[in-house]
């Protein structure tokens, strides 16, 4: 027998069965404000991704940082579609009840159809007040399920940045490289394939909603996973949606189709419609296309190009073409080594502090900006209508692109009118020795 409620505890049951009642309200005005922020920020979201790219430029290191960027982009979308699928259904509810205070409920003896279609329609739709009740059901349940697989992702986020730990933990103390990938599957030896391993049964208590919980041989053993991996996947946050969802028949068959909505979130926000079936896909060499991509005034930069050279212009207006090459430290500072072994580097990477507390040093002032552009211009190879374009470069960090790199003025003004190419070619180390690559061509006309 329970135990008699206090005036406290009636109280405040009383105050949450009335706002149970007008929930929805509050649901629509979070979900339509929700929305208008998601969307509004959308833009800004987007943005970030130039700038985590140009970090991985300089380093792999910042993998990390965008795997956790995409994570939560797609756990952005994630709860978008959720809450306008979740508005649009509350729209409905509204409808409906709207309607049902006009007409009442539904007479199947006016409609007049056969004793057949009538039982079928009894049966398949019942009352309309029982259909009411079932389209509020959905959209309070919809609308908490929106923001549990925002916490999936969320959590898939965290496990992952944990496993990457994991990974560089072990790299640092063994003193052993990791592999050039930059997933969850870097390497880290027999450690990280127990987790995984562990993370799969956690994963499959959760898809079954407890199966190893329940079980007498596992519940024991699995108690300590529980919590561990409740602390890597910040469970804290979902659990008690999550089971309050499923202590109910209907929140256990919607919680075991969650898998599947995420899935399809992952299946919508991935849908490219492939087009132009004989219009190469593959810009390769640049010597059969004219890319926009190629020059900085038509159109916006794309980050996905940050590895390409640019020129400023399609059609130069002055007799010089300017040609940028970007710097990119991820393959170039271990050729720049190759080229100079005893070149020193001018900043000194890695994390530092400036402003209330200056610790560690930036810059080399012992380091020889002569030497740096020497072996820069051995890294790359211009060269004009085939021949070598004989121009020097000079430093440059490009205003627009917000990328430092070279900058080659190579003269035109000795050319006749008509197309001309420019060529690039990087050198790149194959087993230790230096070659150089096909190149990529950019034309201009005069």
């Amino acid at each position: 027998m329970n135990p008699p409620r206090s005036n406290t505890e009636n109280k405040l049951a009383s105050w949450l069965d009335n706002l149970q009642q007008e929930s929805w309200q509050l649901e629509l005005i979070i979900s339509g404000f929700v929305i208008f922020l998601l969307i509004g920020g959308w833009p800004v979201v987007t943005g970030l991704e130039s700038d985590l790219r140009l970090l991985l430029t300089d380093d792999r290191g910042y993998m990390p940082v965008f795997f956790l960027y995409m994570t939560g982009r797609t756990a952005y979308l994630s709860l978008l579609i959720c809450l306008i699928v979740h508005v649009v259904m509350r729209g409905l509810w509204i409808a409906a009840v709207g309607l049902r205070s006009v007409s009442g409920e539904i007479d199947y003896r006016a409609l007049q159809f056969r004793d057949r279609y009538e039982d079928w329609l009894q049966r398949r739709i019942g009352s309309f007040d029982d259909y009411l009740l079932r389209l509020e059901q959905y959209c309070s349940v919809l609308f908490s399920i929106a923001f549990l697989i925002l916490f999936c992702f969320l959590s898939l986020g965290s496990w992952a940045l944990f496993m990457i730990a994991v990974q560089e933990g072990i790299s640092w103390v063994t003193g052993t490289e990791l592999s050039n990938n930059t997933g969850v599957f870097r390497g880290g030896g027999w450690l990280t394939g127990v987790l995984f391993l562990l993370s799969v049964l956690y994963f499959i208590d959760f898809a079954t909603l407890g199966f190893f919980k329940r079980n007498r041989y596992t519940a024991r053993p699995y108690y300590y996973l529980y919590r561990f991996m409740g602390w890597i996947t910040l469970a804290r946050l979902y659990r008690p949606l999550y089971y309050n969802l499923i202590d109910q028949r209907f929140g256990r068959r919607l919680a075991r189709l969650l898998p599947v909505f995420i899935f399809l979130i992952l299946c919508i926000v991935s849908v490219k419609m492939v087009k132009y079936a004989y219009y190469p896909a593959f810009i390769q060499d640049g010597s059969a296309f004219i890319d926009s991509g190629s020059y900085m005034d038509e159109g916006e930069w794309n980050s996905i190009r940050l590895h390409q050279a640019t020129l400023e212009s399609r059609f130069p207006d002055h007799d010089y073409v300017e040609v940028f090459v970007p710097y990119l430290p991820t393959t170039d500072n271990d050729v720049l080594r190759a080229i100079d072994p005893g070149l020193a580097v001018s900043r000194y990477t890695g994390m530092k502090l400036e402003g209330a507390f200056t610790v560690g040093t930036q810059s080399n002032a012992k380091a020889s900006n002569d030497s740096l552009l020497l072996a820069f211009d051995a890294l790359h190879k211009v060269s004009l209508n085939g021949s070598a374009a004989g121009v020097k470069p000079r430093f440059h960090t490009h205003s627009v692109r917000e990328q430092p790199g070279l900058l080659y003025m190579v003269p035109t003004h000795d050319l006749p009118p008509g197309e001309h190419a420019v060529r690039v070619q990087n050198r790149y180390l194959d087993n230790g020795n230096l070659e150089w690559n096909e190149g990529y061509r950019i034309y201009f006309y005069k």
